[in-house]
C-alpha cells in the first residue's frame, strides 16, 4: 500500500493488515502522521512487547503479559484520551492458540441502535469489578463516535438505568461478531482504537509481538479520528 493512503484506509476501514513487515517499518509508517502515546510498560516511545512474563493468576491489568485470553476490548479504555491508533506486529507466533479477535465497533454499535435508543446507549457505562463508576462505553460527538469497551477482571459494560437486558445484547453482539486472524511472523494489523476492539485466545508456548500505541498529528488531515469515527458509519 502507498504509505500516503494509510490513513484514508483506517479512516474508511478501520483496520488495516500488514504483512511481512517489520519494526522499523511499522514505525516508519506511523512516524509519517501520528506521535506515539507513552505506555507504563513500554520498552521505547509508545513500543511494548507483549509477552508471558508473569504468573497466569494476575489481574487483569496485566493479563496481556500472561498466556491467557484477553476479551475484545479498547486499549487504556479507563483512561481519559485512550490512544487513537494501535498497531501490532507478531515477532514469534504461539505454538497454540493465540489468535487475534477483532471487532468492528461501528458495525457493533449499528446492531446496537437498531434495539435501543442513542439515549439508553450513550449512558451505559464501564464500571469497575469494586464499582466505580467510569467513562461511557459509547461517546457521542457531533458526527463522530468513540467507543470505550472492556470486559474482564477489571471492569465491564454497565447500565446505571438498570437496562440489564441492554449491556447482555451488547455482550452478546459483541461475541456474534468477533472475528478470527491468524497472525505468522511479520504480519500484523493496525486498526482505529476508538472504533475497533480487539484481543487473542489463550495460548501456549512463547508467542511474541510488539504494540504501538499512537495518536494522529494535530495538523493532519484526519486528525479528527482522534475524535472517534463518523457516526454514519455505523
Amino acid at each position: 500500500m502507498n504509505p500516503d493512503l494509510l490513513p484514508a484506509t483506517l479512516a474508511r476501514d478501520g483496520v488495516v493488515l500488514i504483512e511481512q513487515g517489520t519494526v522499523a517499518e511499522v514505525r516508519a509508517l506511523l512516524d509519517r502522521w501520528t506521535v506515539p502515546v507513552d505506555h507504563p510498560h513500554q520498552v521505547a516511545d509508545g513500543l511494548t512487547v507483549i509477552a508471558p512474563r508473569v504468573r497466569s493468576d494476575v489481574s487483569d491489568n496485566e493479563a496481556g503479559f500472561t498466556d491467557l485470553p484477553l476479551s475484545p476490548h479498547t486499549d487504556r479504555s479507563l483512561h481519559v484520551q485512550p490512544p487513537s491508533v494501535l498497531a501490532t506486529l507478531m515477532l514469534a507466533p504461539a505454538t497454540t492458540g493465540g489468535v487475534t479477535t477483532l471487532v468492528d465497533g461501528a458495525r457493533l454499535l449499528m446492531l446496537v441502535r437498531q434495539r435501543a435508543e442513542d439515549a439508553a446507549v450513550a449512558r451505559l457505562r464501564l464500571r469497575t469489578t469494586i464499582g466505580q463508576p467510569g467513562p461511557p462505553v459509547v461517546e457521542f460527538i457531533p458526527g463522530h463516535a468513540r467507543i470505550r469497551y472492556r470486559d474482564d477482571r477489571i471492569a465491564g459494560p454497565h447500565s446505571p438505568d438498570g437496562r440489564t437486558d441492554l449491556v447482555a445484547e451488547v455482550r452478546r453482539l459483541t461475541s456474534e461478531t468477533t472475528r478470527y486472524l491468524h497472525l505468522s511472523v511479520g504480519d500484523g494489523y493496525l486498526v482505529h482504537n476508538h472504533r475497533f476492539l480487539h484481543g487473542r485466545t489463550a495460548f501456549t508456548g512463547d508467542r511474541r509481538l510488539v504494540r504501538f500505541l499512537a495518536r494522529v498529528n494535530s495538523d493532519h488531515p484526519y486528525a479528527w479520528l482522534n475524535r472517534g469515527f463518523p457516526i454514519a458509519s455505523s
